[in-house]
């Protein structure tokens, strides 16, 4: 489905990525581990067009798709969730998830929620018309992951989606990501720290050091002789 060969990913002259190639395949999960400042969110940033790679190639679904902009990437199949969230805090939750299918030259609202969205995040659906604001942490991290998932995308980038967010419902987006690879096969690539919610989803890891893959395999080969600690604080 996705796939990078030899790609470097930059803020103007300076290099982060450097040629890194790495693969996720069709209903599949896959993990981007790595320290902060390893690169990660600067990796997925290239893949989505925000900073095209300076080399190499990105390919999804056979076609090229580095040198595209980020909005005709994302009409391609790919939907992307911030580590920053980017909640609308001002609207409300139903408006939120509208804007996953907004038309990016205009950005105004069109078509209505994708009612399978609230079969995964029930929550969202008992406060659909609550602003934005009202939400904790954990349910706009699933109201941001709702957003993405409205524009029906075959491959969803998730940033570091555990991110200050109480265990019991980092368990819970766990949950649904597995339930959106399985029923839905939709493909989801996950930068992350947190190594519980890697192990209950990811079918496969890649482990990032300053811009470099340094190693990669399942969670337990590479759990197997400490491979894991030698590049990550655990």
């Amino acid at each position: 489905m996705l796939q990078t060969q030899d790609i470097r990913v930059g803020y103007g002259d300076s290099n982060v990525i450097w040629d890194v190639d790495l693969e996720v395949g069709d209903n599949s999960i896959v993990s981007i581990l790595g320290r902060n400042g390893s690169g990660k969110t600067t990796l997925l940033r290239g893949i989505i067009g925000q900073n095209p790679p300076t080399k190499g190639t990105i390919t999804f679904d056979g076609e090229t798709i580095s040198g595209m902009k980020p909005h005709q990437i994302a009409a391609k199949g790919i939907g992307y969730v911030p580590q920053s969230r980017d909640i609308f805090g001002n609207i409300t939750v139903e408006n939120n998830i509208r804007l996953g299918s907004a038309s990016q030259e205009g950005m105004f609202l069109k078509d209505e929620v994708e009612e399978f969205i609230f079969e995964y995040f029930p929550a969202l659906e008992e406060k659909r018309n609550a602003k934005g604001s009202t939400l904790s942490g954990g349910q706009q991290q699933q109201l941001a992951i709702a957003r993405a998932l409205n524009s029906k995308p075959k491959l969803l980038l998730l940033d570091e989606p555990s991110e200050g967010i109480q265990p019991s419902i980092v368990k819970d987006i766990g949950r649904q990501l597995n339930r959106l690879s399985s029923e839905r096969d939709i493909s989801v690539l996950i930068v992350e720290q947190n190594l519980d919610l890697v192990e209950n989803v990811a079918d496969y890891c890649y482990i990032l050091e300053s811009g470099n893959i340094v190693d990669e395999g399942d969670l337990e080969e590479l759990t197997e002789g400490k491979r894991i600690e030698k590049h990550l604080s655990v």
